[in-house]
């Protein structure tokens, strides 16, 4: 009884600490964007912010921008690695107002709060 009761603590444990990271993505004020992290999109609509809950690793990310000043879309890629226990965000910033480029911007610390409420983070069913 005492190793049912064991195995199932550590069951319903490690599944809270399946997504202890994440990644945020910004764009400049008046413009749009889509978010890919290893091919697969993360915001159909296109927005100006995106968080999305990870494991840690190396993430190949993708970012399809629209420049406000010409009205085209362009496409950045960075490969990022995510560390255990943090959040990454980064900022899509236009250089000389034609070329996009993904900039980190900082690396806060996972809270509790962004688990409590997951309306803070995109996530995909699992098909």
């Amino acid at each position: 009884m005492r190793r049912l009761i064991l195995l199932l603590l550590l069951a319903s444990g490690s599944s809270a600490l399946a997504y202890d990271s994440g990644i945020a993505v910004q764009t400049e004020k008046g413009t749009t964007m889509q978010v890919y992290v290893n091919g697969k999109l993360y915001n159909k609509q296109p927005g100006k912010f995106v968080r999305v809950r990870s494991a840690p690793g190396l993430f190949h990310l993708e970012v399809k921008v629209l420049n406000p000043w010409n009205k085209q879309w362009y496409l950045v890629r960075k490969d990022i690695r995510v560390d255990k226990g943090f959040e990454f965000q980064y900022k899509v910033v236009f250089v000389n107002k034609t070329r996009p480029e993904l900039r980190k911007i900082n690396q806060y610390p996972v809270y509790s709060r962004y688990f409590l409420n997951p309306s803070l983070y995109n996530k995909h069913p699992i098909t």
